[in-house]
């Protein structure tokens, strides 16, 4: 007897093949024809990478006038664009490109330096932003003095990563308050991930200085273009991720004294970069660094937990919020529909990530409200105008005769709606309602740029150690791709008894007398 191949085989078979594909095929880029760049010259009019929320494409504009810029959101985005030649190379920070240059063999950087720079912590432009700013730089000036900053520098510099220990910050004494700073969490050897827990020069010196001034300390991780509007609104204390020193930002921010210097130095690919291999062993290889090296598999149970937190959560809230406003515009009253049709337009017309960060950057801006929070809210707004154009054009196409007749029957309004119209009018709306959620899991991926550490963000934090492309987006697709098939399965079977050909006549004609 033939029988239905099971639904994961699918996805599981594309995946093996694009993996053995993908690692088995040569590269073909500009630099394997070219051979590899040598100097910045050799880049005018090349197309280069830059990171988002960086001030690189100014610097680099200054050298290369004609040179074309593509933009992307992390260094494991510009490396992998670098080693699949849709760039030709990127500007970075010396001190990172070095770091990278550990973890990626096939890159390189260029000895000609594109700028100088100096990173400084950032701080809010109000009173409690410049008492802080002026606290943090007589700790700078302090740790500078006794050799305290040159030690930390050593240690996250140095190739000896047994050095390189979490700074315990979880275990401060708050003994005036808690400050809470940002950091992208992706940026070694200043911020990064080991052992699942953030680490880095950054970290360190954050910690030493709450303890110098009795502050407990959380640490937000979210992205490089994030962190600056946090600091501004008042969601984090300070921020550091590498954010170089300039007029520009000085003008939104307090920076305080720089704490390192150094400069902005091309990467480009090495011209005998190492193509193709074993498939197989490369497989394993990534599957290693991706799951097993650090515990790294425990990033993606926690991102997998946090998008299964914000999605069921907006499902059910979002439900609720639908199925109550629709009732409310139900008899038709002006004045609801007119106030829920603007909000739905509002909404609705609203990119989703423009929505999460006005609730979080300005609406939840002075509160300590989580970004996980922020997001069910935002969420549950969206699914709930989707709910209430699904019952409203559910309960639409059923026929209005229903209604008539069970009242003449002597069904209630309320026993009409719920026993007779809503069970009808939800064959027309659960297909389109389990699509919905299958929509809403996948549109949580945004919920990084308001500092939550959702599946894609984790996968995104793994790749920035690992600097594999492959193994960990494909990881990730395939957990969304279990997520929504189990929260359809279970929506599909708890929705079952709606559909009124699966219910028996007593249960319809349950309180209606009929044997008058």
């Amino acid at each position: 007897m033939r029988t239905k191949p099971r639904l994961w085989v699918i996805p599981m078979a594309i995946v093996i093949g694009l993996m053995l594909v993908s690692c088995g095929m040569k590269k073909d880029t500009a630099q394997e024809s070219e051979g590899a760049f040598t100097t910045l010259n050799e880049l005018q009019d090349k197309t280069i990478g830059i990171q988002t929320g960086t001030n690189f494409d100014a610097l680099t504009a200054k050298q290369l006038p004609n040179a074309k810029f593509e933009y992307f959101n992390s260094l494991p985005d510009l490396v992998g664009a670098l080693k699949t030649g849709k760039i030709d190379a990127f500007p970075g920070d010396e001190p990172q490109l070095l770091v990278t240059m550990k973890e990626e063999p096939s890159v390189t950087i260029l000895d000609e330096r594109l700028d100088h720079f100096d990173f400084g912590f950032i701080f809010p432009k109000d009173g409690k932003g410049d008492a802080l700013r002026d606290e943090f730089n007589a700790f700078l000036e302090m740790v500078k003095a006794d050799g305290t900053l040159e030690k930390i520098r050593n240690v996250w510099f140095d190739d000896d990563e047994s050095k390189q220990v979490p700074s315990g910050y979880e275990d401060l004494p708050a003994t005036n308050g808690t400050l809470v700073l940002a950091t992208e969490g992706a940026y070694p050897p200043f911020n990064f991930y080991k052992n699942n827990k953030v680490v880095g020069l950054d970290v360190d010196l954050a910690t030493l200085f709450c303890k110098e001034y009795g502050y407990g300390l959380h640490v937000e991780v979210m992205s490089l273009d994030a962190t600056i509007p946090a600091v501004k609104t008042g969601k984090v204390n300070f921020a550091a991720s590498g954010i170089t020193i300039t007029s520009e930002r000085a003008e939104s921010v307090n920076f305080s004294d720089p704490y390192f210097s150094g400069g902005t130095v091309m990467a480009v690919l090495k011209a005998d970069a190492a193509a193709g291999g074993n498939p197989i062993e490369q497989i394993k290889a990534s599957f290693e660094k991706t799951f097993i090296k650090e515990d790294r598999y425990v990033l993606f149970a926690q991102g997998i937990g946090v998008t299964l937190f914000i999605t069921v959560l907006s499902v059910i809230f979002g439900t609720a919020l639908g199925f109550v406003v629709f009732m409310w515009c139900r008899k038709g009253k002006r004045f609801a529909n007119t106030v829920t049709n603007f909000m739905i337009w509002l909404i609705q017309g609203m990119p989703m990530v423009v929505l999460l960060m006005i609730l979080y950057y300005i609406v939840f801006g002075k509160s300590s409200i989580e970004g996980e929070w922020v997001a069910v809210i935002g969420f549950s707004l969206t699914f709930g105008a989707a709910v209430f154009g699904m019952l409203k054009a559910g309960v639409d196409a059923v026929d209005r005769g229903q209604t008539e007749a069970a009242y003449a029957l002597g069904f209630t309004d309320r026993q009409t709606f719920f026993e007779i119209v809503l069970p009808q009018a939800a064959r027309f709306f659960m297909g389109s309602y389990r699509g919905e959620i299958v929509s809403l899991i996948k549109s949580t991926a945004i919920v990084g740029y308001i500092a939550v550490q959702d599946l894609t963000k984790m996968g995104d934090i793994v790749r920035s150690r690992t600097y594999e492309a492959f193994f960990p987006i494909i990881s990730v697709a395939v957990f969304y791709f279990i997520l929504a098939a189990l929260l359809t399965t279970i929506v599909k079977w708890l929705t079952a008894g709606v559909d009124p050909r699966k219910n028996k006549e007593k249960k319809f004609l349950k309180g209606v007398k009929t044997h008058d």
